[in-house]
């Protein structure tokens, strides 16, 4: 009987190692241009950190057995996100910089992305070739992801809301008192910013407050003039190199940040 509990025990014990067990992941990060990427965040899908690239770009992560994809994150470049094959233990990941493309459509940025995401395989081969990577064969999954659908989306809510400050700028008057939100909307844990933009917001989901009157109004840009007459809870505020403080001209473009106006 004794001897029979052991053994189940033994089944229990074995079971949850193999549930609980993890898979070890090594490899290297480089960039584009065969630079090993020192720091680079390794993540699942949920951001877990699972370690980042020494100064080598190189890298050993424990994962648990069920994670089947990684992302990758560094300053200035493309978020990598690539799916793990079962006996995918080795995996070499070149990063794509993250382009300024000025003056294109969307659709010319994509086809430029996607040409250099095909040159992939040809950077592998290279970094092999120059001893940076180990392995020959990719044993990953990666798929090109076009950044227009994201961009619609947020072309479509600027232009929204820059037809709504337009609107605000046509019924604003010169002497009109008008509130300007600076800092975190805490209603929706935005990051510091340089104003907030927040059409549901009160002055009360703003770090401070810059309170004036209207003395001028330009179109180009939806621009307010405006003598600063109060300011909430800070007596001065440092903004693009100049001090303001009660008394200061300040200039206000309202082309896609609101103001608060007391009706």
């Amino acid at each position: 009987m004794r001897i029979n509990t052991i053994a189940i025990l033994a089944v229990l014990l074995s079971s949850l190692n193999i549930n609980g067990q993890t898979r070890s992941i090594y490899g290297r990060v480089i960039s584009e241009y065969l630079e090993p990427l020192p720091g680079v965040h390794i993540e699942n899908s949920y951001n877990v950190l699972f370690g980042k690239t020494d100064m080598d770009g190189l890298f050993k992560i424990s994962i648990p057995q069920e994670t089947d994809s990684l992302l990758f994150g560094y300053v200035g470049m493309e978020w990598t996100d690539i799916r793990l094959k079962k006996d995918c233990d080795t995996v070499e990941v070149v990063m794509i910089y993250d382009g300024t493309y000025d003056f294109m459509s969307f659709k010319k940025i994509d086809r430029i992305r996607k040409k250099r995401f095909d040159e992939l395989p040809n950077i592998h081969s290279d970094a092999l070739e120059k001893g940076l990577f180990t392995t020959k064969t990719i044993c990953y999954e990666r798929e090109f992801k076009p950044d227009k659908p994201k961009l619609d989306v947020i072309r479509k809510e600027l232009k929204e809301l820059n037809k709504t400050n337009k609107n605000d700028f046509e019924d604003l008057n010169i002497g009109d008192i008008v509130k300007i939100p600076f800092g975190i909307d805490s209603s929706e844990k935005r990051v510091r910013t340089t104003y907030a933009p927040c059409r549901s917001c009160t002055e009360e989901d703003y770090d401070y407050l810059i309170e004036g009157e209207i003395v001028n109004k330009q179109t180009e840009k939806l621009t307010l003039d405006i003598k600063i007459t109060e300011m909430h809870p800070y007596d001065s505020l440092e903004y693009r190199g100049k001090i303001l403080n009660v008394g200061s001209d300040f200039k206000y473009e309202m082309k896609y940040f609101e103001v608060i106006i007391d009706k």
